[in-house]
């Protein structure tokens, strides 16, 4: 149990240091020698999701490795590499998964229970080295490199989150009018402001962002969203910051840059701070819940 506990604060102390050093901004995905790359096991091709493609791509970024591909000290040896003497490794949650019989016994595989007995499954986080291809010898980057598209256009690609890549058939509705912005899951339809009453496009776009994270907990969706979550409460908090943060990786990925009001930004991430250092689990939780959003809104159309 106390493994357990551990593991949560070693992540939130992570977090909690981020969010002090450069505040909401250190969510986003920041872009790997100008590409956005998402992190992949250079071994076996899979991508790295939740909190992990967050921690890894962040520390590609800081340490400037050429590509977000990544790998475990065996798995460099079976490749025939070798991780270079002196390296340090990144740390990854990884989740282990056992199952729990009505007979109060744990099984290590669901083939182990017993034929026709019910069963509970417990999910518990450890933590995981893993190291950068650039700290290996002898292994070779798994896909090529992206190179940045020197035309982009960052409203442009802004504008196409809703329009384009959020799948149609479950796309909320979107109106402009008024003085608020706000999601309504009754109605699965986002209100906005108009837009030439933001400070920026940029603004605007960032706030866009904010309510279209909240979307993607309607029960149709995610199921993330409680039918009532009074102002102010745990699971109003909670869902709030899952929000923010979604809002976040998506202004990183669209490259727009919105002119929050530094006092008023840095007062919200303090009370962030707190709430996280009170309850190491909702960091972990919910920067795990905004990156599903933002890979459920950036899905491509079929």
């Amino acid at each position: 149990m106390k493994k357990k506990v551990d593991v949560y604060q070693k992540v939130t102390d992570r977090i909690v240091a981020g969010l002090q050093t450069k505040g909401l901004q250190w969510f986003k995905p920041w872009s790997v020698n100008g590409s956005i790359e998402h992190p992949i096991n250079n071994a076996t091709g899979r991508a790295y999701k939740g909190i992990n493609e967050l921690f890894l791509t962040i520390q590609g970024q800081e340490k400037g490795y050429e590509h977000n591909e990544w790998l475990t000290f065996k798995q460099a040896q079976a490749k025939g590499g070798s991780v270079r003497k002196g390296e340090s490794g990144t740390e990854i949650v990884f989740w282990n998964i056992v199952f729990k019989g009505e007979d109060g016994k744990f099984y290590r595989k669901i083939q182990d229970i017993p034929q026709g007995m019910s069963f509970d499954k417990i999910f518990s986080p450890r933590l995981w080295n893993v190291f950068n291809i650039a700290q290996c010898d002898d292994i070779e980057p798994r896909r090529e490199k992206v190179e940045p598209n020197g035309d982009f256009n960052p409203i442009e690609e802004a504008e196409a989150v809703y329009a384009v890549k959020y799948p149609k058939e479950q796309r909320p509705s979107l109106a402009h009018g008024g003085a608020s912005a706000f999601y309504s899951p009754s109605k699965h339809h986002v209100q906005m402001p108009k837009p030439e009453t933001f400070v920026t496009n940029d603004d605007y776009y960032k706030t866009l962002f904010h309510e279209l994270v909240h979307s993607t907990g309607h029960e149709t969706i995610l199921k993330r969203l409680e039918k009532v979550a009074a102002f102010g409460s745990e699971a109003y908090s909670k869902e709030e910051l899952v929000a923010e943060i979604g809002a976040q990786f998506l202004v990183g990925l669209t490259g727009i840059q919105p002119k929050d009001d530094e006092a008023n930004s840095q007062a919200y991430i303090n009370g962030w701070v707190k709430k996280l250092q009170d309850k190491p689990k909702m960091a972990l939780s919910a920067a795990n819940k905004a990156m599903k959003a933002v890979n459920f809104i950036m899905r491509d159309e079929e």
